[in-house]
């Protein structure tokens, strides 16, 4: 970089640098929060100083574009919309899970019910795992990947369970078809939607999933401590506090989730020798 003035922005493929702004493609300075623009022509536009937060620039022509000084990212209704869904998803899940530890407390092993009462353990178990993996790994490496759709799948397969237990009268058929179809679902979800909804909603699925497994060792703990079979209680009295701090890491991640999430969207634009400010590239680059 050479000058201050070259430091404040980024040229993409400088070879339009005459470009003229016309009158009515001057929106310096305007708040324009929420608009769309997309696939519109709005070569040599001027946003600069401009609050296009949460603007839709999908597919748009901006070749030459000054967004220099412009408010580029989430609006605050992006933010409550995102927020609102990720607590909905939470309580929908939570309740699902919740009424699943319940029913699986108190089951014997010779009674029917076990062989899914051990699924739960290792499901719930895998799910929270995954997701807690995932809130640690960068969206695009292939562990973060792989542990994000795991953690879908393994949701899905819970929420598929139970809807298809209850709707048939808990009939295990029923509900282990229910498992698989809310598994493929959520892979379908997690490998091929790439909103910014449905990966808040992966991370608040996982989330939830994870402090269920914490909620679920800490009753098996207080069950084997009840009958005094101390090492037992233990253990899982372990695995409660791990999964507890599971948790914590993994609602951790939706909040970050929100944060990243892409307010304005360029997604397919022609951005030739469009400006912008280094600080908006330097945190995309890091997105």
């Amino acid at each position: 970089m050479g000058d201050g003035n070259t430091d404040r922005f980024i040229y993409f493929q400088a070879s339009c640098t005459n470009v003229k702004y016309s009158g009515s493609n001057n929106f310096s300075n305007q708040i324009l929060r929420n608009r769309s623009f997309q696939g519109q022509v709005l070569n040599g536009a001027d946003f600069s100083g401009a609050d296009v937060r949460g603007c839709n620039f999908t597919n748009a022509q901006l070749a030459g574009a000054n967004f220099i000084g412009a408010k580029i990212g989430l609006s605050r209704r992006q933010i409550a919309v995102l927020s609102a869904g990720a607590i909905a998803i939470c309580l929908v899940v939570g309740d699902v899970l919740t009424r699943l530890i319940l029913g699986a407390q108190g089951q014997l092993p010779d009674s029917r019910s076990w062989p899914f009462v051990l699924l739960l353990y290792g499901v719930l178990s895998a799910a929270g795992f995954a997701s807690a993996i995932a809130s640690k790994q960068p969206k695009t490496s292939k562990a973060g990947r792989l542990a994000r759709t795991i953690s879908a799948i393994l949701s899905g397969a819970l929420l598929g369970f139970f809807y298809a237990g209850t709707a048939t009268n808990n009939n295990s058929q029923a509900a282990i078809a229910g498992m698989a179809i809310g598994g493929v679902l959520m892979f379908f979800v997690s490998w091929r939607i790439r909103s910014q909804f449905a990966q808040v909603a992966i991370a608040s699925a996982g989330s939830v999933a994870t402090y269920a497994a914490a909620f679920l060792f800490s009753a098996t703990a207080s069950a084997f401590l009840s009958t005094h079979k101390l090492f037992w209680g233990m253990c899982f009295g372990l695995l409660s506090l791990l999964y507890l701090w599971l948790a914590f890491v993994s609602f951790s991640a939706i909040v970050r989730e929100i944060g990243n999430a892409e307010g304005t969207s360029f997604r397919g634009a022609n951005l030739t020798d469009a400006k912008f400010d280094i600080n908006y590239l330097n945190l995309k680059s890091k997105i």
